[in-house]
C-alpha cells in the first residue's frame, strides 16, 4: 500500500491529536493508566501545542497518509540551533499500518529535512520495547536513562543516538543527493 508523506499545516492539528491518541494507547496502555495517558494527551498532544510546533520553522512536522487520504503517521524533529543535532521528537504510525515501512519513510524525511546534522537523538519510554527495536533496528543505540513527569505519572525514558554519515557538499547547492 503506497502512503504519501507531507507537511503538515495547522489545520491538521485535530487529525494529529486523535493519531497519538490511538498510537499512545497501543502503546503505552500496558504500563500506563488511562489517567496518565489523557494528561499527556493534554500536555503534550494537544491540538494548541500541536499547531505552534507545526508553525515552528526549527521543526519538521511531517504525516503519512494512505491511498485514501486517512492519516497514518506522523513524525517530528527538531534541529539545534548549531545544526549539529537533531532531536526526533516523535514517530508513530497506526499499529494497523505498522510493518509496512511507513515508520522508516518518515524517519528518513525528518532527516532528509536537516542535511547538516551529524548526529539524531531521541527519548523513549524505556518500557516501550516495540519502541525501542524499531530505533535499535535503524542503528540507534541507548545513552543514558532518565524521567520525565506529566501530571501525576513520572515516565522512565531511555537516550538513544545515532551518527549520521556525512553527505557531499556542493559549495553552490549545498548537500548533494545521493
Amino acid at each position: 500500500m503506497a502512503t504519501t508523506i507531507t507537511k503538515a499545516i495547522p489545520a491538521d492539528a485535530d487529525s494529529i491529536a486523535a493519531l497519538l491518541r490511538t498510537c499512545w494507547a497501543a502503546a503505552y496502555g500496558s504500563f500506563l493508566s488511562e489517567d496518565a495517558l489523557a494528561a499527556i494527551a493534554l500536555e503534550w498532544h494537544h491540538p494548541d501545542v500541536l499547531r505552534q510546533q507545526i508553525a515552528n520553522p526549527w521543526i519538521a512536522f511531517v504525516l503519512a497518509r494512505a491511498e485514501s487520504g486517512a492519516l497514518v503517521g506522523v513524525a517530528t524533529a527538531k534541529e539545534t540551533r548549531d545544526n549539529s543535532v537533531l532531536s526526533v521528537l516523535r514517530l508513530y504510525v497506526l499499529p494497523s499500518y505498522q510493518g509496512q515501512g511507513i515508520g522508516s519513510q518518515l524517519l528518513r524525511e525528518v532527516l532528509a529535512a536537516f542535511p547538516t546534522v551529524r548526529r539524531v537523538e531521541l527519548e523513549v519510554a524505556e518500557a516501550n520495547v516495540q519502541g525501542r527495536t524499531f530505533w535499535t533496528k535503524r542503528g540507534f543505540r541507548l545513552c543514558r536513562r532518565m524521567e520525565a513527569r506529566v501530571g501525576d505519572t513520572t515516565l522512565a525514558l531511555v537516550a538513544m543516538e545515532r551518527t549520521v554519515a556525512a553527505k557531499p557538499i556542493d559549495e553552490a547547492n549545498g548537500p548533494i543527493a545521493e
